[in-house]
């Protein structure tokens, strides 16, 4: 079975501006090893933060996001609903929302402040990249 996995914005960034886990988690999904899943909150949040703190091109933006488009399989909307306060932080509730949603089985995030501690909520694990990448190594 391949893990469905939700990208939180941290590891997207992290994924498009450094080496390392994050991006290696990208490169499982195009290898098929993960199934990404896209929720658009973090979509947006990904385009301010590349666009706006970073400075990155608007076709650099929209490159990113036609790849992670055409990576995905699945992508969410914002839920409908207000989320559940779990986490201490209402954006980060609306990620597990929105993997709640999806049906994901892992949320990827480096947040070690509100969603790491969290571990799992309704099923879904919580994981660092290095984690997930640690696991998917070991079912090799």
């Amino acid at each position: 079975m391949t893990l469905r996995a939700l990208c939180d914005t941290n590891v997207l960034v992290s994924a498009f501006i450094a080496g390392g886990p994050p991006s290696r988690v990208i490169e499982a999904a195009m290898d098929g090893r993960v199934e990404l899943v896209l929720a658009d909150p973090v979509l947006g949040e990904l385009e301010r933060v590349l666009t706006l703190k970073l400075g990155f091109e608007p076709e650099r933006v929209r490159e990113i996001r036609a790849l992670l488009l055409d990576l995905a399989s699945t992508r969410v909307g914002t839920p409908a609903q207000p989320p559940e306060a779990i986490t201490g932080d209402p954006d980060d509730d609306v990620i597990l929302a929105c993997g709640v949603q999806a049906g994901v089985h892992v949320i990827v995030s480096g947040d070690r402040r509100h969603l790491l501690p969290v571990g799992e909520h309704r099923g879904i694990r919580i994981l660092a990249p290095q984690t997930l990448l640690a696991e998917l190594a070991s079912e090799q």
